[in-house]
């Protein structure tokens, strides 16, 4: 009975196919694409000229944003990373 229900517990997740995590590469740009009716954020620019010629694509009330989810873990992408100073003792 043991080794039945073991099998089962290593078996559920196979068969109700539940996919491993996988971690999400969260990029400083997005576009925010604006039509007459509808608006979406594309997350997936590395830097503001790339974001900027794609954005003429959806129109001109398209535009650039800093990604929200980006700058509040890594802060400002277009400032150079904070050194942290140690004061010797």
């Amino acid at each position: 009975m043991r080794a039945l229900l073991v099998a089962a517990a290593f078996a559920a997740p196979l068969v109700s196919g539940v996919l491993p995590a996988q971690a999400q590469q969260v990029l400083p740009w997005c576009l925010k694409a604006v039509a007459e009716d509808w608006a979406v954020d594309l997350c997936y620019y590395r830097t503001f000229d790339s974001c900027n010629q794609e954005r003429f694509y959806y129109g001109p009330k398209s535009f650039c944003i800093v990604n929200p989810q980006y700058y509040f873990r890594h802060g400002d992408p277009d400032q150079a990373p904070r050194k942290l100073r140690r004061t010797p003792r």
